[in-house]
């Protein structure tokens, strides 16, 4: 079985090379990652900070193809978990001037009429209606093709979804992902006898965001889970364009143009006769990218609604033995990267920085408190999503008068050196957070807690034991954190019985 591990490839903006896929041991690129430069020492940091959800999907989803992996980098880029460098960037000799690719202009045909206030209105009630037409479906089937235009690379990949009233099934390849009795399965019909299984955890999305480090689909919520529409729009294209927002509506044609971070871009069709989605264009721009740089995606739909699907959702274990990690499932040690960060249980790694006014913090120093750290860097859009409620959890900390500390840690940084902390300390300051921020300069400290992707938070007890680990964040609700991380504080600093 070939597969495939998604690492970032940051070499100069505008690069063809979304995506590397490691088949076997030997390392494939688009346009060749720029004639084989994407993986230089001075990329290695970026290398370092890719997420491990893709890791493991990457190792699961073994027959996925170049277009899924774009797909999955497109989703990575447009929120923020890889860092694209400058345009033009890199030493003679290492990386060539780049030119910015150009993209076709999915909104160019929207008229002011359809941008009105009224014409938003209207296409949120029209989304509520599409989202109700999911939620009555008694089974529904429908394939998604993903294509990835880009550079003269054209690239396809379909994932099949199928839900009825025992649960929901995605399908792609040899690869599946089901929800069905309680429990989550993955699967891979290479490794008949093989499944990975987690317990439900409220919903087949979230048990896959805690158990994958914020794994998420580039698929719209109400395909997976449908229920009433709250946000239409960031349930509609969240999980694609961070800060999705609803600007126009061609009611005759029944698109739905919406924007997000940056200069992101989304039109949405839906079907007149099914009110369900029939497919999505989208020019994503990566944060932190060179002005102009997007990357196009189109996703195609062809959703039947029914009865009773030809094919029940189910999973049968029988026969099969169930492995602990989507590494196992693939066949690779279990003790593969995204297994190294600290576990609840483990001694925290004591350590010792500075901060933004070269103060010097020693966790040791903190005994008897409850220690909240969260790693980020500037260029993490994930990161600077949830850092506000961090802060909210920090100003709650504070005025509780309990002995909790926290900070922001600034790790895998491309900025070094006095550039680094006066840019970190520009950011800090305006966004007033009020947790104090620490620099893990040479990035010792995120890796001696195993980490590898960011956004990632620790709370560590009062006896220096951690007591809550979260790797990424909730993309529907990234608030939520604030109440997990109060009642973690709270159950660590309980007396301990006996």
């Amino acid at each position: 079985m070939h597969r495939f591990q998604r690492e970032p490839c940051a070499v100069s903006g505008g690069s063809a090379a979304l995506a590397v896929l490691h088949i076997g041991r030997r390392a494939f690129t688009i346009r060749e990652c720029i004639k084989g430069r994407a993986c230089s020492p001075r990329l290695k940091p970026a290398l370092e900070t890719h997420m491990t959800m893709y890791r493991s999907i990457g190792r699961v989803f073994g027959g996925m193809s170049v277009a899924a992996s774009l797909a999955l980098s497109a989703v990575a880029f447009a929120q923020g978990e890889i860092a694209p460098p400058a345009a033009g960037q890199g030493a003679p000799g290492e990386m060539p001037q780049f030119e910015i690719p150009k993209v076709a202009d999915i909104s160019g045909d929207f008229t002011d009429a359809m941008k009105t206030p009224e014409a938003v209105k209207a296409a949120e009630e029209a989304l509520k209606k599409t989202a109700k037409s999911y939620a009555d479906a008694k089974s529904y089937a429908d394939t998604f093709t993903i294509i990835v235009d880009m550079m003269g690379q054209k690239q396809e990949q379909a994932m099949s979804v199928s839900r009825d009233t025992a649960g929901t099934r995605i399908d792609m390849g040899p690869n599946s992902i089901t929800s069905v009795n309680g429990k989550v399965y993955i699967a891979n019909a290479d490794e008949p006898t093989k499944f990975v299984a987690y317990p439900l955890a409220g919903s087949f999305l979230a048990t896959l965001e805690k158990e994958l480090g914020g794994f998420n689909l580039p698929l719209p919520r109400w395909v997976l889970e449908p229920g009433e529409a709250k946000d239409v729009a960031a349930e509609l294209a969240g999980s694609l364009m961070p800060g999705a927002k609803i600007v126009g509506f061609d009611s005759v044609g029944g698109r739905v143009l919406l924007t997000g971070e940056g200069a992101s871009v989304a039109v949405f069709s839906i079907d007149p006769t099914t009110n369900l989605l029939s497919g999505a264009k989208l020019n994503m721009a990566p944060p932190g990218a060179p002005e102009g740089f997007l990357i196009p995606l189109t996703i195609l739909m062809t959703p039947v609604v029914s009865d009773a699907l030809a094919k029940p959702v189910a999973f049968d274990e029988t026969g099969k033995t169930a492995v602990k990690s989507p590494d196992e499932l693939a066949g690779d040690a279990p003790d593969s990267p995204q297994d190294e960060s600290i576990k609840v249980g483990a001694i925290a790694p004591t350590f010792t920085l500075t901060d933004l006014d070269g103060k010097e913090v020693k966790l040791a120093d903190l005994a008897g408190k409850a220690v909240v750290i969260d790693f980020w860097a500037e260029w993490c859009g994930p990161c600077k999503r949830g850092l506000p409620h961090v802060s909210e959890f920090a100003k709650w900390a504070k005025e509780s008068g309990k002995p909790i500390a926290v900070y922001g840690i600034s790790s895998f940084e491309q900025k070094k050196g006095d550039e680094r902390v006066k840019s970190v300390a520009a950011y800090w300051t305006k966004n007033a957070f009020v947790m104090g921020c620490l620099i893990d300069m040479d990035d010792a400290v995120i890796k001696s807690y195993g980490f590898n992707g960011i956004p990632a938070t620790v709370v560590i007890g009062p006896d220096g034991v951690v007591a809550a680990v979260h790797q990424g964040i909730d993309g529907a609700n990234p608030a939520k954190i604030i109440d997990e991380l109060k009642a973690e504080c709270e159950k660590a600093l309980a007396p301990k019985a006996g």
